[in-house]
C-alpha cells in the first residue's frame, strides 16, 4: 500500500472516533464527556468553550477554558492528584480529589479502579487514536491491553470508554460493548447491537457507519451499562446479560453524545446536528433522566453562567 494510501485508510477508520488527534482528517464531532462527583455537580464538555459545572441547585460556571473540548473522566481515588497524566489534562489543582481528567481531542479516557488512565492508541507510538485499548500509568508508562480485543476494534473502532466496577473496564465500538478486565480478560456484552426505535442520522451523514453508533458510556455498580446511540437519536440501557431497552429517544436536531450515572439517575449531554460537522452548528443541553422516567433540563446555551 502507498504511504498515502495508507493514510488515508487509516484517517477513514479513525473516522468519528479520534479525528481531532489525526490532523489530515478534516473531520470533527461535538463533545462526549459528562461525568457527576459525589456531590452532585455535573461537569460537561463543552466543545469550543471548555468544561462546564452544573451544581445541585442548577447554578452554570466553566471552569475550564479551551478550544476544543471531547472527552473528559472522573478519577475519583486521585491516582493523578500529583501528576499530569501524558497526552491529556488534569484540570483539577494537584491535590484535589476527585480529579478531572480532560481530552481536547484524540481519545475516550476513563480511569479504572487499578488507578490506571485507559485510553485509545493507534500505533506503536502509543498517541491517542481510534484503534487500540491502551492503558497509561501515573509515571507515564503506556501499555497495550486486551491484544484479542485488536482484531475487532482495528475494523470499528472505539468509541467510548467507561469505568466499570471489580476492576473492569467497558468498551464502545459503534455497534457493541465488550468489558475487559484489568488483567486484560475479554469479555461481549453484546454484539452486535441491533439498533432499536432508530431515527437513522449517519455519522458524518456517512451510510456505512455502523449504528446506533454508540458514543458516550457509562456503566454503574450492578454492571449496567447506558450508552448514547448518536446515530440513532437514542439513550440504550444494557443489563449484564446483554438485553437492550431504550431509555430515551431525542428528537432532532438534538441527538445524545455522552451520558454518565449517578445514585440511579441518567445525565445526557446532547447537542444539535451532532452527526454533522461544526459548519451545521452544535449548540449543547444537559437533562437528566430521573429513577421515574421522567426526563428534567438541566442546563442549555440559554442559561446563564456564572462566575465560579
Amino acid at each position: 500500500m502507498f504511504p498515502g494510501m495508507r493514510l488515508r485508510f487509516r484517517c477513514l477508520l479513525a473516522l468519528g472516533v479520534a479525528l481531532l488527534w489525526l490532523a489530515p482528517c478534516a473531520f470533527a464531532h461535538p463533545g462526549a464527556g459528562i461525568v457527576v462527583d459525589p456531590q452532585g455537580n455535573v461537569y460537561f464538555t463543552h466543545t469550543g468553550r471548555g468544561i462546564g459545572r452544573i451544581d445541585p441547585h442548577g447554578k452554570l460556571t466553566y471552569i475550564y477554558e479551551s478550544g476544543g473540548g471531547h472527552w473528559m473522566c472522573l478519577d475519583a481515588a486521585g491516582s493523578f492528584a500529583q501528576t499530569q497524566p501524558k497526552f491529556f489534562k488534569r484540570i483539577t489543582l494537584p491535590g484535589i480529589r476527585p480529579v478531572l481528567i480532560f481530552a481536547d481531542g484524540g481519545s475516550p479516557v476513563a480511569v479504572a479502579e487499578d488507578g490506571a488512565l485507559y485510553y485509545v492508541s493507534n500505533d506503536e507510538r502509543m498517541t491517542p487514536g481510534g484503534m487500540h485499548l491502551s492503558r497509561l500509568s501515573t509515571s507515564g508508562e503506556a501499555s497495550r491491553v486486551a491484544p484479542e480485543l485488536d482484531k475487532i476494534t482495528e475494523e470499528l473502532g472505539i468509541t467510548g470508554l467507561a469505568n466499570g466496577p471489580g476492576g473492569t473496564v467497558y468498551v464502545a465500538c459503534p455497534n457493541a460493548v465488550f468489558k475487559v478486565k484489568t488483567n486484560g480478560t475479554l469479555s461481549t456484552v453484546v454484539n452486535p447491537i441491533e439498533p432499536q426505535d432508530c431515527d437513522v442520522d449517519y455519522p458524518d451523514h456517512n451510510p456505512n457507519m455502523k449504528l446506533p453508533y454508540l458514543r458516550g458510556l457509562a456503566v454503574d455498580e450492578s454492571g449496567t451499562v447506558y450508552a448514547a446511540g448518536t446515530g440513532c437519536h437514542t439513550v440504550l440501557k444494557i443489563s449484564p446479560n446483554g438485553a437492550i431497552e431504550t431509555i430515551l429517544k431525542v428528537v432532532r436536531p438534538w441527538s445524545p453524545t455522552g451520558v454518565a450515572v449517578h445514585r440511579g439517575e441518567v445525565y445526557v449531554l446532547e447537542y444539535t446536528n451532532a452527526n454533522g460537522g461544526r459548519d451545521e452548528t452544535w449548540a449543547w443541553r444537559v437533562r437528566k433522566i430521573g429513577r421515574d422516567g421522567n426526563v428534567m433540563t438541566l442546563a442549555t446555551p440559554e442559561s446563564k453562567p456564572q462566575k465560579p
